[in-house]
Parts: structure tokens; C-alpha cells; sequence
């Protein structure tokens, strides 16, 4: 059960931190800036390109990895709603 709580828990911190305002300008501003470099950068500059694809993926797994988080959360909470029903509890004692 303290395993559901850290998970909710975590879910809703995570949550707060997607819909921050000030988190989604500096994650637009990467993409947007690592997008432009990208566009800019020589042809003949592979390692470059390569290094740049690299961040956007970066920045791109940052925030579905807080995704991620939100979808456990909701199901944690879920799961721990089930459980406070008194027929959740007497199932998991098996009584």
C-alpha cells in the first residue's frame, strides 16, 4: 500500500510539473532551439546532426517519461480507492 501512496504521490508531483507554465516554456524553448541548430547545420556535419537528434530525444523522453509517472499515479489512485472500499479490504485478506 505505501508502494500505491509513493506512486500516487509521485503521479501528482509529476502532474503539477507537466502543467507548470515556467517547465513548459524551458522544454518548448530546447525543442524549439535544438529544432533550429538542426535545421542550420551543415549537411556535411553528421556528428553534429547526430548530436543534435540526440537532445531532441532527450527532451522528448524527459516528458514522457513525467507522463509516465501521471498514468501510474492515476492508476495507483485507482487501485487505492478499490482497496478502501470495505469489500477491496476483505478481499485482500482474503476474508
Amino acid at each position: 500500500m505505501d508502494d500505491l501512496l509513493a506512486q500516487q504521490t509521485r503521479g501528482q508531483i509529476s502532474a503539477s510539473l507537466l502543467e507548470n507554465e515556467l517547465l513548459k516554456e524551458a522544454l518548448d524553448a530546447i525543442e524549439k532551439e535544438v529544432f533550429e541548430q538542426w535545421m542550420n547545420c551543415p549537411a556535411r556535419d553528421k556528428e553534429g546532426k547526430e548530436t543534435l537528434w540526440q537532445l531532441a530525444k532527450t527532451a522528448q523522453k524527459f516528458r514522457s517519461i513525467l507522463v509516465g509517472y501521471v498514468d501510474t499515479g492515476k492508476l495507483a489512485s485507482a487501485n487505492l480507492k478499490r482497496l478502501e472500499e470495505p469489500r477491496g479490504i476483505r478481499k485482500l485478506f482474503g476474508t
